[in-house]
């Protein structure tokens, strides 16, 4: 049984590890730029990113990346 939930939270953050890394942060500053989420998602619209944007500070971190995903308005 201890192995089901080794292998469980294995998977888990593995999807987690996966999903953070369809963006590449470039400049390395902790977050995502317009122009960096724009690279990994040139389907999106300029309007959805800005509604991602929560805190409207002109990128998207990884608590906004994540709620976006979840809530299926980007691909994981």
């Amino acid at each position: 049984m201890r192995l089901v939930g080794i292998t469980i939270t294995c998977a888990v953050l593995a999807g987690a590890v996966w999903a953070q890394t369809m963006v590449e942060d470039a400049d390395g500053d902790g977050v995502y730029s317009m122009e960096e989420m724009r690279a990994a998602y040139p389907d999106v619209s300029d309007d959805v990113l800005v509604q991602i944007d929560v805190n409207e500070d002109g990128a998207i971190d990884e608590d906004e990346l994540a709620a976006a995903i979840a809530v299926g308005v980007l691909e994981s």
